[in-house]
């Protein structure tokens, strides 16, 4: 039960940091099955204490970032690294994809992740956790380094409209 505990307590304390940064948050939690390279990613994950990083940007005329991975169209994610708080790890996710400053305005939901080994039944579950932040583009916060990021990568986003359904799934 070492891992399934382990990775239980750092999910609950990073729920707790959470709550004490931005209140109240919507806890939702799931569980599903990986192969098992995928599932000695979420262990090694776990052991570090990442968190994954969801982030929806909104521009002045509310429209929402999404970035191109792989051919398809995503809002910006990615992981915390070392002790890196999840809100600090989502706005340099942000530049890093998108070459755009943001500003976060709140949590707007945190989704705890079961992973399960499907080659080996016996193997603990891990968990993990997800966060999606709502956040706004502040291009006052643009320094010399994300304006030269941005020339680099702005073939790979756009701004759709926030009530497009398409938008509104990738959340």
């Amino acid at each position: 039960m070492e891992i399934a505990e382990r990775s239980r307590a750092r999910v609950q304390e990073r729920l707790a940091r959470l709550e004490q940064e931005f209140g109240s948050t919507p806890v939702d939690q799931t569980t599903f099955s990986v192969g098992g390279e995928a599932y000695q990613r979420a262990v090694e994950r776990s052991r570090e204490g990442q968190v994954d990083v969801h982030a929806f940007v909104h521009n002045e005329s509310g429209d929402v970032l999404l970035s191109d991975a792989d051919g398809s169209w995503e809002i910006p994610k990615g992981q915390t690294r070392g002790a890196e708080r999840p809100a600090a790890a989502v706005e340099r996710v942000v530049t890093e994809t998108a070459g755009v400053a943001c500003t976060i305005r709140d949590a707007v939901r945190a989704t705890i992740c079961g992973v399960r080994n499907e080659t080996d039944p016996d193997a603990e579950t891990v968990y993990r956790l997800s966060i999606v932040f709502d956040a706004e583009i502040n291009s006052a916060k643009l320094d010399s380094d994300a304006a030269e990021t941005a020339d680099d990568v702005d073939a790979s986003i756009r701004w759709d409209d926030a009530s497009d359904v398409a938008v509104a799934e990738l959340v």
